[in-house]
């Protein structure tokens, strides 16, 4: 019986090679550089296995030429640098899976009379809004948050960053993070490609974290993200914190960093706690202010420097201090090899509004169980069941 074999246009080829960012094996590489030289021509199985391997859709591999992804979202990025343009599989399919969720939400809430999110779009309901600095647009979003200013010191490890996603849950503002697509372990998400996207709606506007960061590091995402969604617009936050930044909207992605560094480290508070804190180094004092507000240590830095406490040198010692460290715990991470619970896990990723209105509207009948396993991420009725109780215990 003769083998099928497909004729694959080289410039479809050429994009599988580019979207997934060198990830593909040797054996892999060197079946694709074939067919690029025309030696051979791919079986149909060996186009499923590629559509797996790569993570692409099968029917791409039958398309005249290289497909055009339509992401929306990379208009609207934080940092305008090339690689973003190339975006790697495994954040494409993570904004699809985050978008699906918020379509569905979004359609539910609108259906059952629920009223639009307060917190989006919040902007446009303060008195005079262009006459306002950072620290009165500040004042403003944690009053819509019912937080007071310092409203993080003194907290430990994780209870600002849940605190933060609590009061969002409570304007109808849906925040998910993971730090790999889906639950599969072998895809995770690069923190030097983003950091976090916010997709705004007006019922449903949404925030997805990367979680491959601390979580006081993750704090700071979270926090610039519900700004952007305060002013009512979505992003892709990529900043890289380096010296030369080249924003893509650079006098708004100034002022909503300015107003997020007012959220996290209130200047007055700030300023006294700086001065409070003098035995050892700048970096030392860094250090021991990121405790005290229960922030990262390079949002601390940077706020530093903004205020004029310290100068380019300070926090580019800061950042060599912190890659050692992140570098030290990455191999720890490695040797130990222990990934946790895995209901856990995905309760502690899931946002529990958004779960609790999926069985909502599967014990009404209004979805059928196959879509609540998509929506949650789960297979079947065992794991569905396991998951919503987990998430119901994290409260």
């Amino acid at each position: 019986m003769a083998i099928t074999r497909i004729d694959v246009k080289p410039a479809v080829l050429h994009w599988v090679q580019e979207t997934t960012g060198g990830n593909l094996n040797d054996v892999w590489t060197e079946k694709i550089n074939k067919w690029l030289k025309n030696e051979s021509k791919p079986t149909l199985n060996q186009l499923k296995d590629l559509s797996k391997k790569a993570q692409v859709p099968f029917g791409y591999f039958f398309l005249d030429n290289a497909p055009k992804e339509d992401l929306p979202l990379l208009k609207f990025r934080t940092i305008n640098n090339v690689d973003i343009d190339r975006p790697s599989r495994n954040l494409v399919d993570t904004i699809h899976a985050m978008e699906l969720k918020q379509s569905w939400i979004s359609e539910d809430r609108s259906r059952n009379d629920y009223p639009a999110s307060p917190f989006s779009h919040g902007a446009k309901r303060v008195m005079n809004p262009s006459n306002m600095n950072a620290e009165q647009f500040a004042v403003n979003i944690m009053a819509s948050l019912d937080l007071k200013v310092g409203w993080n010191v003194g907290l430990k490890n994780r209870d600002g960053f849940k605190l933060l996603r609590k009061k969002l849950n409570q304007v109808g503002v849906i925040v998910m993070y993971s730090g790999i697509v889906d639950s599969n372990t072998r895809r995770p998400l690069s923190q030097s490609e983003f950091r976090a996207f916010a997709i705004d709606d007006q019922f449903a506007p949404l925030i997805f974290i990367n979680s491959n960061d601390s979580y006081n590091a993750m704090l700071f995402s979270l926090v610039h993200e519900l700004v952007h969604i305060w002013f009512g617009t979505s992003e892709l936050y990529n900043d890289d914190f380096q010296n030369r930044y080249q924003f893509l909207h650079t006098k708004t992605e100034r002022e909503i960093n300015r107003i997020s560094e007012e959220i996290i480290f209130p200047k007055l508070l700030f300023n006294d706690e700086w001065h409070r804190q003098t035995e050892g180094t700048k970096t030392d004092q860094i250090m021991a202010i990121a405790k005290h507000f229960n922030a990262s240590p390079l949002s601390a830095g940077i706020r530093a420097f903004h205020l004029h406490l310290i100068n380019q040198e300070v926090v580019e010692q800061l950042k060599y201090k912190l890659n050692q460290e992140y570098q030290r715990n990455k191999e720890y991470r490695k040797d130990k090899k222990s990934h946790g619970n895995y209901y856990n896990t995905k309760a502690a990723q899931t946002d529990s509004a958004f779960a609790r209105e999926v069985e909502r509207s599967v014990n009404s009948g209004t979805i059928g169980y196959n879509t609540a396993f998509e929506l949650l991420g789960v297979k079947n009725s065992s794991a569905f069941e396991k998951l919503l109780n987990k998430i119901k215990e994290k409260g």
